[in-house]
């Protein structure tokens, strides 16, 4: 962040002052005007190149690298955990028997998971000095489309920015402290799933419910949005807002309320 730009800019004056303390004490022994000239064009090279080097140096240990972070869990796993504990029913068929009875045979219903790892979690804050926003377009999801148990689960180290300086501020200790709580959790259900006919296209308003899990704090919370069916394809979309208090992030560089959009497309 700016504050830790603000921390480098002052060796580049340390050395600048050395620079010229070394060359007025040159000067002040010598007291030649030769030698002053040499020495003063001297000093200003060095200056110059003290400053070049900074300004090279300032970006590169500051930008953001590009890394590839692996998913908090597989989209297998995460479909597993959403499928039913007992999903054997019991039902009569007809079978042919030399007695030609009836038996009783198990079978199970079909239940429909969704999944994707490529799921999308984006937060906004907005204040007086600036607007923040991160992207994570590497979150796991899953939805089971008989209860309407949904799942989300994203890497905090998977949030990119846009402003460069932010990236190692966000995962500091101070801040999400991501080496601590490495990932944010959301676990509850579509309430009104039997409102949407997946086996017909069109826009589905529902409401969800759960448990938010952020920096190792979890707080129920309820939002709407839109769940799209396009020729067989599932996806989902969400706008809500959380308080940054609720989940004991207490930096004020960002607002106290953040604005969160989450974008499901479903394989």
């Amino acid at each position: 962040m700016l504050f830790k730009l603000i921390k480098e800019l002052p060796w580049m004056f340390v050395i600048a002052s050395i620079i010229w303390l070394i060359g007025f004490i040159i000067i002040f022994k010598r007291s030649k005007f030769k030698t002053s000239v040499v020495v003063i064009l001297l000093a200003l090279f060095l200056t110059v190149l003290d400053i070049y080097l900074f300004v090279q140096y300032i970006p590169t240990h500051f930008r953001k690298t590009e890394t590839t972070t692996q998913p908090a869990i597989s989209e297998n796993d995460l479909a597993k955990e959403l499928q039913p504990t007992d999903t054997t029913t019991k039902t009569t068929a007809q079978v042919k028997t030399k007695d030609t009875a009836k038996a009783s045979i198990e079978s199970k219903p079909i239940v429909k998971i969704y999944t994707t790892n490529q799921a999308s979690v984006h937060f906004f804050s907005s204040t007086a000095a600036e607007d923040i926003e991160a992207t994570n377009s590497n979150t796991v999801s899953a939805l089971n489309a008989t209860s309407g148990e949904l799942r989300f689960i994203a890497l905090i180290k998977g949030f990119h920015f846009e402003n460069e300086l932010m990236q190692d501020h966000f995962n500091s200790a101070d801040y999400m402290n991501s080496d601590a709580f490495p990932k944010s959790e959301f676990k509850g259900q579509i309430n009104n799933i039997k409102s949407v006919d997946f086996t017909k296209d069109g826009n589905y308003p529902v409401n969800a419910s759960g448990n938010l899990t952020i920096h190792g704090i979890t707080q129920k919370v309820t939002a709407t949005g839109t769940l799209t069916i396009s020729k067989e394809k599932v996806s989902v979309k969400s706008i809500f807002k959380i308080k940054r208090a609720d989940f004991g992030i207490n930096t004020d560089e960002i607002s106290d309320t953040l604005e969160i959009t989450v974008t499901s497309k479903y394989n």
